[in-house]
């Protein structure tokens, strides 16, 4: 299992809003101004696309510190939010806020089967904020989404995919490209083509496949974020790991906008109805 470590963020350094930590996305900045509203409207995003409604059952994965938990319940108004992250830290804050709708909340990853937390619960939309890239393999992440959906749910996460025309990008572009995935823990088998993910969809019983790109209203915002949030920080704060991991990240960010050799796109559909 990869270190949980190597997912740590410091949210405190992310925005200059102490209620906003518990957020750990890129963030959509389509109209935001600050870190939380961009982080919000990402996982709005997602919510829209897995076309939540009132009364669902819904699975969160990756769900970090659960910033997103009150959007679900309070405006898509879902009745029963479970929960799965990786990092210990995140469950043990998760389950001393004791959100009366969060009923399941368990550590694990997200491309290895469910535990027995999980066992035998079907719902009615898995939802996956800026993490998929995260997996193993797109397959095995794909394989858990069909499996915690019931016939008929929905999905919605947002990852990263080759472009169209990655091919015609020089080797050397391609070469820096693969170095940066490999430097932030993504997998070559998580970043793939639409047909390719596409492929993978159908053999997992998934549908009615929507992408939708968001890559101008992601990269850059995040960068440029990044960039007017060194300012407000000390030296101090700027010469920390964290901040350099922070850092480093929104660089790459930059570079993307500029080399679109990968895009970032959220993906969404529904399980078909066979039994």
């Amino acid at each position: 299992m990869p270190n949980p470590k190597n997912f740590n963020i410091n949210g405190h350094l992310l925005t200059n809003h102490a209620e906003d930590w518990r957020w750990n996305n890129l963030g959509y900045w389509a109209k935001a101004i600050d870190y939380g509203q961009a982080c919000q409207d990402l996982a709005y995003l997602h919510g829209q696309a897995a076309k939540l409604q009132e009364e669902q059952k819904i699975l969160e994965l990756a769900c970090g510190y659960g910033a997103a938990f009150e959007l679900w319940y309070k405006r898509f108004k879902v009745k029963q939010i479970d929960a799965l992250d990786l990092r210990p830290h995140c469950i043990a804050d998760i389950k001393e806020q004791a959100w009366p709708f969060v009923q399941q909340v368990s550590q694990g990853r997200f491309d290895s089967p469910l535990d027995k937390a999980f066992y035998n619960q079907q719902y009615d939309a898995v939802l996956c904020i800026d993490a998929a890239y995260h997996a193993q393999s797109l397959t095995q992440f794909l394989e858990v989404v069909s499996s915690a959906l019931k016939p008929t749910g929905y999905f919605a996460f947002s990852t990263l995919i080759l472009a169209h025309d990655y091919a015609d990008y020089s080797l050397g572009q391609r070469a820096f490209a693969q170095s940066l995935l490999r430097m932030a823990h993504v997998s070559q088998h998580s970043v793939l083509s639409v047909e390719h993910i596409e492929k993978i969809a159908y053999q997992h019983q998934l549908e009615n496949l929507q992408i939708q790109a968001l890559n101008q209203h992601v990269f850059l915002g995040f960068a440029n974020w990044i960039e007017s949030r060194a300012a407000q920080l000390s030296l101090k704060e700027k010469l920390s790991a964290d901040w350099q991991k922070i850092s480093l990240t929104a660089q790459w960010c930059r570079w993307l906008a500029n080399n679109p050799l990968l895009e970032y796109v959220l993906i969404s559909g529904q399980k078909n109805s066979s039994p």
